[in-house]
Formats: structure tokens, C-alpha cells, sequence
């Protein structure tokens, strides 16, 4: 007890490892986010109680955030990355359509999405499910036996810059197309569209 009081950072230690043993549904990548946070947040209220003014009000919000972002790694939400089964995908006008659309939509447009390591951190979780959740809502090319939303406005989307969405391509260039790989992939899936309606 002499110890902990010394070091209260390692009275944190042990309910910190417990909690983290309860994450059935956590990666490393969460787990070392509550011990950063927490670890963060005893710094800056240490830190505040020899602080005064200013000063004191910045470091204990600092370290009321990085309490909250420790605490919000437990909401169940967003946690779930597995894929359910292919039922069906569209009969491609050529590979390279498909090919196109693997690299530009797939991972919100069909059940392969690949689920990189950051996508487990929340709200990054929250956000990420929530965008696969929609997209496979709106056009899914993995249940293609099943009427979709959206094949319409297929072409309009990607015209207008919609799809892929900025802020998907910053983190996946993979899914940044040129002007003319993006009016192949127009084409390709109208084509796909006409020649293969789905549901």
C-alpha cells in the first residue's frame, strides 16, 4: 500500500490489466490506447496539482480527455469487424471492372472489407462501422442476389466525387483513381449494371 501511494501510477497497473483481460473484443492496438490514455491522464492531473491558474484548468482537462478516450475503448460498439459471407457478386463486364471496385469501393460496398489495425480504437471504430454498415446498406456487390439501393446513381456518384469519399482515399491511396481510371470504372459498372441487375 506504502508503494501505491509513492507510485499511485501503479495502483492504476492492476485494475488497468484486469480490465483489459475483460476486452473479448479488444486488439493490442486498444489495449495499449487505455494504458497511453490513463497514463496520460494521471501525468496531467499529477502534473495540475502543483500547477496553478491556467495552467492547473489546461492540464486537468487534458487529463479529463484522456480519462474519456480510455473509458470510451469499452463501448461494445464498433468492435465487431467480421465479414458475413459473399452471397452473390455481379456477373463483371470485365476484370478490371471488378478490379476497379475492389480498389475504390469494396471496402464499404461489399462483406471483404479489409479492416486495418486503427479501425478497433474508438470513436475511429464508431465512425468506421458505421460508414461499412451504410455503404453495404446503400450497394453491397457481395449480395448481389438481393435488390440494392443505389445502382442508378452509380456513375453520378463517382462523377460528382462522392465516391470514394476524401477522406477514405487520405487513408487508403489504393482507392485514389485517375480521371481516366475513373470513367473506366464508370462504364465498367454500368455495364455490370445492364448486363447483370441485381436481386
Amino acid at each position: 500500500m506504502r508503494n501505491a501511494i509513492r507510485h499511485p501510477a501503479s495502483a492504476l497497473v492492476g485494475p488497468a490489466l484486469a480490465a483489459l483481460g475483460g476486452l473479448t473484443y479488444g486488439s493490442w492496438a486498444v489495449a495499449l490506447m487505455i494504458l497511453v490514455s490513463m497514463m496520460l491522464a494521471w501525468t496531467s492531473w499529477r502534473a495540475a496539482a502543483a500547477a496553478g491558474g491556467v495552467a492547473r484548468i489546461t492540464l486537468v482537462s487534458l487529463g479529463g480527455l484522456a480519462a474519456g478516450l480510455a473509458l470510451v475503448q469499452f463501448v461494445p460498439y464498433g468492435h465487431d469487424h467480421v465479414n458475413p459471407p459473399v452471397t452473390a457478386e455481379p456477373a463483371w463486364d470485365t476484370a478490371e471492372t471488378r478490379a476497379l471496385a475492389v480498389r475504390a469501393c469494396f471496402d464499404c460496398h461489399s462483406n471483404e472489407t479489409v479492416w486495418p489495425w486503427y479501425v478497433d480504437i474508438a470513436p475511429v471504430s464508431w465512425l468506421t462501422t458505421n460508414h461499412v454498415v451504410e455503404g453495404r446498406e446503400t450497394l453491397n456487390f457481395s449480395t448481389w442476389d438481393r435488390a440494392q439501393r443505389e445502382t442508378e446513381e452509380i456513375g453520378e456518384t463517382i462523377v460528382e466525387g462522392e465516391m470514394p469519399p476524401a477522406y477514405f482515399t487520405v487513408l487508403h491511396s489504393q482507392a485514389r483513381l485517375s480521371a481516366a481510371e475513373k470513367q473506366r470504372l464508370i462504364d465498367g459498372l454500368e455495364a455490370t449494371v445492364a448486363g447483370s441487375p441485381p436481386g
